[in-house]
């Protein structure tokens, strides 16, 4: 389309429709810029900061997770060296205290063993007294008999421990 065509119908050019178009056309831009090009630059703006709060946002939440997850590294790092010296403190105990057990164990059989052992030398004492007296008694009778005659108690203790020596040996 040329100029002319544009503006004449025969030649002659019509200043009144141009001049319309103009004021419509300026009308329209008026009523985009205001119901459709503000709301919607506002719109993106709005957008625009939500993304850039979101990404922030993230980049917040991503170190505080790196920063959580250190921690709990941590703590489990520390909870395994607890739980370890625990082991360890529990196993001293039950060392020493087995150690102990054994001790007094060995302890109460050795006095058991040491006690056992002056009952049987008591007793030994008491039996060889006790036979001392019943040798003595039936020597005397026997040398009584062969004899015939009654021994004194001074002589009687001599026969008795010669006795007596001849059977230790």
């Amino acid at each position: 389309m040329t100029f002319q065509t544009l503006f004449a119908a025969s030649g002659h050019i019509y200043l009144g429709n141009t001049i319309w178009y103009l004021i419509v056309f300026a009308i329209l831009l008026v009523l985009v810029k205001h119901y459709a090009w503000g709301p919607v630059s506002d719109m993106m703006e709005k957008r625009r900061q939500k993304v850039i709060n979101d990404l922030d946002s993230a980049a917040s939440d991503r170190k505080k997770a790196e920063i959580l997850a250190n921690e709990r590294e941590a703590a489990l790092k520390n909870s395994r060296q607890e739980a370890t010296q625990i082991l360890s403190d529990a196993k001293a105990n039950a060392q020493k205290t087995s150690s102990k057990i054994v001790a007094d164990a060995n302890n109460d059989a050795a006095s058991i063993h040491d006690k056992a052992k002056a009952d049987a030398a008591q007793a030994k004492v008491d039996a060889l007294n006790e036979a001392r007296g019943q040798v003595a008694d039936i020597s005397v009778a026997i040398a009584e008999k062969v004899i015939t005659k009654n021994l004194s108690a001074a002589d009687q203790k001599d026969l008795v421990d010669q006795f007596i020596k001849g059977l230790n040996e």
